[in-house]
């Protein structure tokens, strides 16, 4: 698919903030293009300290929330912890099972099937859980929706404590502590946390609590520092910005990883083949992340919180294999439906018309939709929604790109759904299945008001334009102070014109080999599933590429990692 490439321009406050801050141009520009433009902001980028956190008690709620857990620490009262069936739900709540444990408290998880009970709090589980345990309930990446089903536990005699970072509905009227970084009335200045951010702060928040009344006088006082790791996980699982406190959470976490407590994280890198001393965010989201969310999506996550909180090696080892037989069946599952769409596709050019690409099927399972919807849309550039056919129903998952907003469109057709949620980019729904045609309708029709061909076509962001002669080793570990890369913080792209290509080829089943002079220097450059469009040798090209390191057999060579290419022309600039 062809892409819309545009430039940033170089900024003229680059070469005075790397002078005061004693950084290279590079860097400045860079950082400049992430939204940093002033020498506080930039310092606290750069050096990242957890003695910079905001207070957690501007989080509106959460005076309220520690009070009441502390009244249930001083009657014993057993605690469940209510998580969410994806990486982000999970690590938090075993960040808080494993806070509460070290407080010696009577504390339980219970996350939801996915298939039998959706997402959120659902009147089932909660009658369940009031007979069975009673006492506290904790939210964690949920319940912020689920005003009614608080309201029940409440009259069957539970406390309850939200804690959550989706949006809020509106209108909507709370009857118990929510600590949610959306509120309107708060003060905390990061609304981008993941649900994991928010049960950490709790946890912050609480401890600070219990110092204060003097619980640690005679008690072991938790290291929260060593929940970091599991912070880092949720949080660039749920893909929020890294920017602000995530990026004190992440950059934390990960050294916290390369020597995490935790056995079942142990095993989990073991079994993905993650180098612990080496470990970064593209592990956690590729890795580690797609092994946590298998089993929630296919069946039940019980495995995930077993694993998440073993205290066994060799236990925690054998549920890890677990987690990798979900995690390849989930991609035989999605490969499965991938080629089914897409071989429609091929045999019906109306699918390449459409502004919004809707598809369903019986006996496509639900629990991955999602993650194929993901991959049309990076295929094809549209909004795609899925539906599983099972009866008379439809059950699906939708993705969308940022020029449609997803969220947005299904409220309109609001009426033809029985129960939908989500953001901009992501949605899950149920319907009727009668009324599956009305709703194609309709998502046409706005979408065709929306999206134009420009809206359509993809654009890839170019940091700054770099020679060849620029590219050093020393320039590759600059980047590496800018880490943690992820949304938010993108790994730094470039643009060379008038790359020659000396070599050319396909290597593995999909992937492109070449190697490139520009300056009278040469790299080696790979295009990961770039196979298909092998260019010719002697041609000149533009490219964007990010410089890495490659480690081969204990050397490292520089290595251009080229994300896309094109005949030599010009392209647009930014301003």
């Amino acid at each position: 698919m062809t892409k819309k490439w545009i430039i940033k321009p170089p900024s003229p406050l680059a070469e005075q903030l790397a002078s005061n801050l004693q950084i290279t141009p590079i860097q400045a520009q860079l950082l400049i293009n992430r939204g940093l433009a002033d020498e506080t902001s930039i310092r606290s980028f750069l050096s990242p300290r957890l003695g910079d956190m905001v207070d957690p008690f501007l989080l509106s709620g959460m005076e309220e929330a520690t009070q009441l857990i502390l009244t249930a620490i001083a009657a014993q009262d057993p605690i469940t912890i209510y998580g969410d069936y994806d990486a982000d739900g999970l690590t938090g709540a075993a960040l808080l099972y494993q806070f509460l444990k070290h407080l010696g408290l009577p504390v339980h998880i219970y996350v939801p099937n996915r298939l039998r009970e959706g997402y959120g709090l659902n009147r089932e589980a909660i009658e369940r859980l009031a007979r069975e345990c009673r006492g506290l309930l904790i939210t964690v990446d949920c319940g912020v929706s689920n005003m009614q089903e608080v309201a029940l536990a409440k009259k069957l005699g539970m406390s309850v404590v939200v804690t959550d970072h989706h949006r809020i509905p509106r209108d909507i009227r709370f009857i118990c502590p929510v600590v949610n970084p959306h509120r309107s009335d708060s003060s905390y200045p990061d609304r981008d946390l993941a649900g994991v951010g928010v049960a950490f702060l709790l946890a912050v928040a609480l401890r600070a609590r219990l110092r204060e009344i003097g619980w640690f006088k005679n008690r072991r006082e938790p290291e929260l520092k060593y929940l970091l790791d599991l912070v880092a996980v949720g949080t660039v699982a749920d893909q929020v910005p890294l920017l602000g406190q995530n990026r004190i959470f992440v950059h934390h976490g990960l050294e916290r990883l390369k020597h995490t407590r935790w056995e079942g994280l142990k095993a989990i890198m073991e079994v993905s083949s993650i180098k612990s001393n080496a470990i970064d965010t593209w592990d956690i989201a590729f890795r580690i992340a797609p092994r946590l969310n298998a089993p929630g999506r296919l069946s039940s996550p019980e495995v995930c919180i077993q694993v998440l909180t073993e205290k066994d090696g060799s236990a925690a080892k054998k549920l890890a294999l677990r987690l990798n037989e979900a995690n390849n069946e989930r991609q035989r599952l999605e490969q499965s439906i991938l080629a089914e769409v897409c071989e429609a596709m091929e045999q019906d050019d109306s699918f390449y018309r459409a502004k919004v690409l809707i598809a369903g099927k019986e006996g496509w399972h639900e629990g991955v939709l999602g993650i194929v919807a993901s991959k049309l849309v990076d295929l094809y550039y549209r909004p795609t929604l899925l539906f599983a056919l099972d009866g008379d129903m439809a059950k699906g998952s939708g993705r969308s790109i940022d020029q449609f907003n997803l969220y947005e469109a299904i409220s309109q057709a609001g009426h033809l759904f029985d129960r939908f949620g989500g953001h901009a980019h992501a949605a899950g729904f149920s319907l009727k299945r009668e009324r599956l045609d009305a709703v194609k309708e309709t998502l046409a029709s706005i979408a065709e008001e929306i999206l134009d061909e420009e809206a359509l076509t993809p654009s890839l962001e170019v940091d700054a334009e770099l020679s060849f002669c620029a590219i050093s080793r020393k320039l590759i570990e600059d980047f590496d102070a800018l880490a943690p890369f992820g949304k938010g913080n993108p790994e730094p792209t470039f643009c060379t014109r008038g790359v020659q290509v000396l070599d050319a080829r396909v290597v593995g089943d999909k992937h492109l080999k070449m190697r490139l002079k520009n300056d009278g220097k040469v790299y080696e450059a790979i295009g990961f599933g770039m196979g298909q469009a092998l260019p010719s040798v002697g041609r000149l090209m533009d490219i964007i590429f990010t410089p890495e390191l490659n480690s081969w057999q204990g050397y490292d060579t520089i290595q251009l990692r080229v994300l896309d290419f094109r005949e030599s022309r010009d392209f647009t600039s930014n301003p």
